[in-house]
């Protein structure tokens, strides 16, 4: 990954707000090199399929993503999610577990993550932006 020119990671619900033009999501991150990972792929996936116009859906996706790169697991990602998991359940604390591996790919990374969900600042060591 080229990291000078990598701002950040956008979660799923930073995409999704970003293709419905919302303009908090376009103020923190619309100008931004951002990436998205493997797991952002999977959830848009599945929103395309439950979504009513389906080609409408996944052309404003489409749009966003063009040309962003993905972020797929390395061999220490695993690592990376186990101490996720491990803090989490140390202080009693639970989030999904897709946004367990988004989180450990940021940290993994380097970079901050964007996103809605305020459940990413009981992660450690997690460089989060709301919005």
């Amino acid at each position: 990954m080229n990291r000078a020119q990598i701002d950040c990671i956008a979660d799923t619900s930073a995409v999704i707000h970003l293709s419905r033009n919302d303009p908090k999501a376009h103020a923190i991150i619309g100008d931004d090199n951002f990436v998205i990972t493997f797991v952002t792929v999977a959830e848009l996936a599945l929103g395309i399929r439950k979504a009513t116009h389906r080609k409408a859906a996944f052309q404003r996706i489409d749009t966003i993503l063009q040309g962003r790169q993905v972020l797929y697991p390395s061999e220490v990602t695993p690592l990376v999610y186990a101490d996720v998991c491990y803090g989490l359940e140390k202080g009693g604390v639970r989030i999904p577990s897709n946004d367990m591996w988004i989180a450990a790919l940021a940290i993994e990374n380097g970079l901050p993550l964007v996103a809605r969900d305020e459940h990413f600042t009981r992660v450690n060591n997690l460089q989060f932006i709301s919005y």
